[in-house]
């Protein structure tokens, strides 16, 4: 008898809120519109984050690679001086600057 009585209450409540569902479809609908868009938000919010620490990573790989290149400039200078060019020619080939007697001019007709 108990379990009937519970049913029966179940059953009427459900009617009881499927009628009053039915007198505000405007309101549930809106609140349903309203919790669909908080859901968007956050959503975007979230790929917003996402999209500005990729960036913050990109950039600062760019800060490295700019760093990396002025390195390789530096080196380059360095490695191409007259003076480092002239000693290797020097030492490493043994070659020697020539004397005027050395020296043939062309000229072109």
């Amino acid at each position: 008898m108990n379990i009937t009585i519970k049913n029966v209450v179940d059953t009427q409540l459900a009617r009881y809120i499927l009628s009053d569902l039915r007198k505000h479809k405007l309101t549930v609908g809106l609140l349903l519109l309203n919790v669909i868009a908080a859901v968007a938000v956050v959503h975007w919010a979230q790929l917003n984050r996402q999209m500005v620490i990729q960036q913050d990573v990109l950039l600062q790989q760019r800060d490295d690679i700019d760093l990396r290149w002025r390195h390789l400039l530096l080196e380059q200078r360095a490695l191409a001086e007259h003076s480092r060019v002239e000693n290797i020619a020097r030492e490493r080939l043994e070659m020697e600057r020539p004397t005027s007697d050395q020296e043939v001019v062309v000229t072109l007709p």
